[in-house]
Formats: C-alpha cells, sequence, structure tokens
C-alpha cells in the first residue's frame, strides 16, 4: 500500500453518479470500520441504490488500495467494472518529447536530452545559439589542480562550436519545449487529494449494496485499568479520525495482530519498452512489504471465522474475539455506534471484566536481585490484547504493570510497584551424595547426586496474600518444592501463602554427575578428603568399603613409590650398560679391558635384580588390585 503524507482514509466521499438514470442514487455511507493496532484498516459502506451504477471518492492516496481490495456484495448480481479516469503521468507526458528517458536533474542531462534540438547557451562572456550536437568531458587545470569539466558542442551559423559548460551557464530553447517539459513535471505530481471511481453492477433493482476495502489508517492503541478495589479490568482503546471527514453512526471493530500487507501501484500507468529482440523479457510487475509491515489478511482468508455471539457484556464492553487460528488476531466489537468528528480523538471503553485478582509479593532474583514486587494475579475468560496497565485501588494509583496478552482462560502476573524496605533472605543449602560406585581396570566409577535447597524469605505488606519466587533454572531438576510450583520461561514458579506477614519459599534441585578415580592418585585422595570431612554423604556400605580402600592407600602408596624407583633404576642401569659396550669397543690394553668386563658383570646382575624388583612390586600392586576388587565387587 502506499504511504503518503495523506492519511489514507477510508472514509470515502461518496457521489452519485446517474449515467442516464432518471432516479437519483442514495449515496452510500460508512457502516464498519475494522480498525488494526498495526496500521491497517477495512472500511465497509453501504448503498440504498435502484440503478446499476454507484460512483464514490476516495484519497488520490488509496486509489490503488481500491482497486487491490474492493469487494462488493450485491445481493441482487454481481459486478459489471470499476472505472476511474485515467491519471497522468510523467512517463506518459514525456513519451513523445526529447525526454522520453526521464525529467533532466542537471544542466548536462538537459543538453544530452535536448541533442539535435535548437538551443541559446549564454556564458558570462559569450552567446551562441545552434542545434546541440553532444557534450565531451576533460580535465582542465584551474589554480594547479585537475578539474573535470563537461564542454557543449554546438552546430552554430559560424560553424561548430564548443562551450565549456562553467558554473552559471544558462540554456534557452524554444516554447514548445518549454511547455512539454513543464507539463511532464506537472503530471509526475500529485496535485488531487481526491479520487472518483465509477461502479458498475449487473442489476437495476432496488437493494442495498455493500462496497469494502482495505487500506492504511492511523492504528489503535490500548490500555488497561485494573481497579483493585472493585475487581474490574477494564480495555480501553484511543484512536483518532484523521481522515478528512466526519463519521458518524460507524460500527467500530478493533483488531490485533500483525498480518501481512504489501504496497501495490495500480493506479499509475506503467510503460513497459519492448526489446530489438526476443531476449529480456519484461519483469513482472513487483510489490514489497508495506512500511506498516500488517494488514488485515484474516479478514479475506478462508480460515477467517466469525465470532460466536457470547452473552450480553457489562455496560459499555465489547464482545471480544476469540484469537483467530494461528496468526493471534482477537476482535473486538464496540457496542455502541461510533460519532466522531475529524480530527478528533477518542478514548472509549470497550471491555468491561469482573474478575478476582490475587494480590501476592513476587521476587525475580534473577532480573531485580534483593527487590520484592508487589503483584495481580489475574484469570480471563476472555482473551486479552497487550497494552500497559494502570493498577489502581480505593486510595488512587498504585502503579503500572506491563502485559504482553494472553489467551482465553490462561491467568497471567501484573508487576505493578515495588515493596519499599522489606529485604528478601536467600539461604542455599548443597549436599553432594554417592549413590553407586564400580571398580574395573584398576578405575572407580562413581556416580554422586547433587543436591540444592534454596529458601527465600521475605516480609510482605498486609495486601499480599500469596508469596511467589521465580526461581532461575539450570542447576538441575526440580524434587520438591513448598506451594504449587510451575515452570515458565526458564524459571521455577512456586508460590506458597503468607503467613504472619512474612513469605517463605523453599524449592528443593537435584542434579547427577560421574567421576573416575584411581586408587593412589590425587583425585582419590581428594573423594576420601571430601568423605571425611563429610561433603560427600554415602551409606554405610559405602563407608566401609571406603574406609577400607583408605587403609590400603597408604600401602599403595608405599608400594608404587617403590616401583617407580625400580623402574627408574632399571633405566638407568641399562643406559650405564650401554655406555661400557660403546667404550669397550675402543679399548686395547688388556688390563683396561678386563675393568670394563667386570663393570659389564656388575651391571647386568644389577639389571636383573631390577627386573625382579619390579616384577614383585608388580605383583603387590595386582594383589592390591584384587583386594580393592573384592571390597567394591558387590556393589
Amino acid at each position: 500500500m502506499r504511504r503518503s503524507k495523506t492519511t489514507f482514509s477510508a472514509l470515502l466521499l461518496i457521489t452519485t453518479c446517474l449515467s442516464g438514470f432518471a432516479n437519483a442514487q442514495a449515496a452510500p455511507e460508512i457502516t464498519q470500520i475494522e480498525l488494526g493496532q498495526a496500521g491497517i484498516a477495512r472500511y465497509t459502506m453501504s448503498a440504498e441504490t435502484d440503478g446499476n451504477v454507484i460512483s464514490f471518492t476516495v484519497p488520490e492516496a488509496a486509489s490503488s488500495d481500491v482497486l487491490a481490495s474492493l469487494v462488493v456484495r450485491d445481493p441482487a448480481g454481481g459486478v459489471v467494472d470499476l472505472q476511474t479516469d485515467t491519471p497522468g503521468s510523467a512517463a506518459a507526458a514525456l513519451r513523445e518529447t526529447a525526454f522520453a528517458h526521464g525529467v533532466p536533474h542537471d544542466t548536462e542531462q538537459l543538453l544530452v536530452a535536448l541533442r539535435g534540438e535548437p538551443v541559446t547557451l549564454t556564458t558570462a562572456t559569450t552567446k551562441i545559439s545552434g542545434q546541440v550536437m553532444g557534450l565531451r568531458h576533460f580535465l582542465a587545470v584551474e589554480d594547479g589542480e585537475a578539474v573535470d569539466r563537461a564542454a557543449v558542442i554546438v552546430l552554430s551559423e559560424n560553424g561548430v562550436v564548443e562551450t565549456v559548460l562553467t558554473p552559471g551557464v544558462r540554456v534557452g530553447f524554444s516554447e514548445q519545449i518549454a511547455e512539454r517539459l513543464a507539463k511532464a513535471l506537472d503530471a509526475g505530481q500529485v496535485t488531487r487529494a481526491t479520487r472518483s471511481f465509477d461502479l458498475t453492477l449487473e442489476a437495476d433493482t432496488a437493494r442495498a449494496v455493500d462496497l469494502s476495502y482495505v487500506t492504511e489508517a492511523a492504528a489503535w492503541k490500548n490500555s488497561w485499568r485494573l481497579l483493585l478495589d472493585e475487581g474490574r479490568l477494564q480495555g480501553w482503546a484511543t484512536f483518532e479520525n484523521v481522515s478528512g471527514a466526519d463519521w458518524d453512526d460507524v460500527q467500530m471493530t478493533l483488531t490485533t495482530g500483525s498480518p501481512v500487507a504489501f504496497q501495490r501501484d495500480l493506479i499509475d500507468p506503467r510503460f513497459v519498452s519492448r526489446s530489438k529482440d526476443d531476449s529480456p523479457r519484461p519483469e513482472a510487475i513487483q510489490v514489497k512489504a508495506s512500511p506498516a509491515g500488517v494488514g488485515l489478511l484474516s479478514m479475506h482468508s478462508s480460515r477467517a471465522h466469525s465470532i460466536a455471539p457470547k452473552s450480553a457484556p457489562a455496560s459499555g464492553s465489547a464482545a471480544a474475539g476469540d484469537a483467530l487460528d494461528s496468526s493471534g488476531i482477537l476482535r473486538y466489537s464496540l457496542p455502541e455506534a461510533v460519532d466522531l468528528k475529524d480530527g478528533r480523538t477518542a478514548n472509549l471503553m470497550y471491555l468491561d471484566l469482573s474478575i478476582e485478582p490475587e494480590i501476592r509479593g513476587l521476587y525475580r532474583p534473577a532480573e531485580r536481585r534483593g527487590t520484592i514486587l508487589m503483584a495481580a494475579s489475574i484469570t480471563s475468560d476472555e482473551a486479552l490484547a497487550s497494552g500497559l496497565v494502570s493498577v489502581q485501588d480505593e486510595n488512587g494509583f498504585v502503579g503500572d504493570a506491563p502485559f504482553l496478552g494472553m489467551q482465553a482462560g490462561q491467568s497471567t502476573l501484573l508487576p505493578f510497584a515495588a515493596v519499599t524496605g522489606s529485604d528478601i533472605l536467600t539461604v542455599e543449602d548443597r549436599g553432594i551424595r554417592l549413590k553407586t560406585v564400580v571398580y574395573q581396570s584398576g578405575r572407580l566409577t562413581l556416580d554422586f547426586e547433587d543436591t540444592r535447597t534454596t529458601t527465600y524469605t521475605g516480609a510482605l505488606p498486609e495486601m499480599a496474600d500469596l508469596f511467589t519466587v521465580e526461581h532461575p533454572m539450570g542447576f538441575g531438576k526440580l524434587d520438591s518444592a513448598t506451594g504449587e510450583s510451575e515452570q515458565i520461561n526458564g524459571a521455577y514458579r512456586v508460590t506458597a501463602p503468607v503467613e504472619d506477614g512474612k513469605g517463605t519459599v523453599t524449592l528443593v534441585e537435584r542434579n547427577s554427575f560421574q567421576k573416575w578415580v584411581r586408587l593412589g592418585t590425587s583425585d582419590f585422595g581428594t573423594i576420601l578428603a571430601d568423605i571425611e570431612s563429610g561433603k560427600i554423604e554415602l551409606s554405610a556400605e559405602h563407608q566401609a568399603a571406603f574406609d577400607k580402600a583408605s587403609a590400603l592407600k597408604g600401602d599403595v602408596e608405599t608400594v608404587q613409590r617403590a616401583a617407580d624407583a625400580a623402574k627408574a633404576r632399571y633405566k638407568a642401569l641399562g643406559e650405564e650398560q650401554k655406555r661400557l659396550l660403546e667404550n669397550l669397543k675402543s679399548v686395547n690394553q688388556e688390563t683396561l679391558r678386563d675393568r670394563y668386563l667386570t663393570a659389564l658383570d656388575k651391571t647386568e646382575t644389577e639389571i636383573t635384580k631390577s627386573f625382579d624388583e619390579m616384577d614383585r612390586l608388580k605383583s603387590e600392586l595386582q594383589g592390591f588390585e584384587n583386594t580393592l576388587l573384592a571390597i567394591f565387587a558387590d556393589m
């Protein structure tokens, strides 16, 4: 839909087109307006007629919208056609002129367009008349700098003359060219405010004909009043009549949601240049998303449905509609017809519900740590649109609450004020319990359960009957909680009664994890230390097993150190043997060779003893492994 500074009005300034009929036709009147929160509206009018032609006038800016969305409901027959005057356009006006490729925007473009036409060029020093042959660009040196200049080539009575286009040059041309250019410039402007349409119908009997179309409009704004002392929730709609005409006795329906809408230019002539060959084809007419971004598509969709009438609403209430399919559109029909002068703003109550709000203290540690909020919990059988809620009681205004809307039958919290002088006490307790132990291939696999207990306590005003905490998720699953609990947007919401002005909420969360350790390592030592300090809880059976494992720990560490030393000794002896063998190859003296051979024998003996020691220690460690296996075998 086209956007301009002129408001897209659906108030049709309707005139009667007799078109040869003797009887005057009654002018159509606006009977319904469906106004959306997203800046799109559908306007419906009704005409009493006994002819087959109805004429009406709309704002020029809404002309394309009429062509794109007009719906006619005639009980006596169909539509023959809809006609209007073809608007002038710059393209049409320029089609047969020297400016067929567009209106020039500077002197160079003007002279290029006037190639072959007679012109008069006037500069500060000369005046030349003749036909334009063309332009050329060149670099001129001015004040030591290269400057791009253009020169026009003119065929004058004295021959071909080239004149540099400097600032202040004047171009004169014939009156005929001036008139065409002026006409083209005028045609590119939308100068009239309205446009008339002639609708021709098949029938010419007396009947009522309904017409409607969709266009942009000033969006309506929603606000709520929550009256705590009266137990009422009131919806108020603010909307403006900026259409240029008065609204008289119009049925108003307010809608929510964000259906998709597009701008369409159907009113202006479109000329497509033909190619000299059959390679590119003319491009299809393009549409783009409207800046408003929305439209009342559900009103024309096969999925749209009428809303079953409800019981009579309270005085001043609208008949609230249910959410329409997945688009989430709500409709509220005002119970009384609207009269609104052009240029006036209306603020009307469209919904008045009887509710029973529950007042509670609300704590959100993830958002406002240390601050308790006062909130009202409301439940409604009606689907409610989003909007700011002004909360009031018998003493006056108590706060504003943001409201994102909700479906019928849902509940929501409306935080409206912070509790002053009240501190929140948060106590957290952690406990880790060993659940299972599996021993395999020298490694213990330990399954733990980590439990976190969090308690929130705060003093609350007398008006609060409940205390609600929205505890952040992330530690583990909720095992238990005082009061009622539910999951909402990454948090556990727990609600408990207030007793003696104090609210207390306790949550227990559990998380499971595993660890893998080997006997004699630092990790195993850490586990034993945590068990001895009471940080890790375990059963009596597990306690007995770890006591035995702890007793073995010292012996294992001693043997492991000895095994490491034996291994290091074995390695050192092997390197010494290798050195002696290398030296022996270069020794020729008999006495020295005997000494090396004796050293080699001794080293060989030590290597054998080290190997036997390593084997013994390995067997001893294997014995410890078997002992541990026996300790944890039944777990």
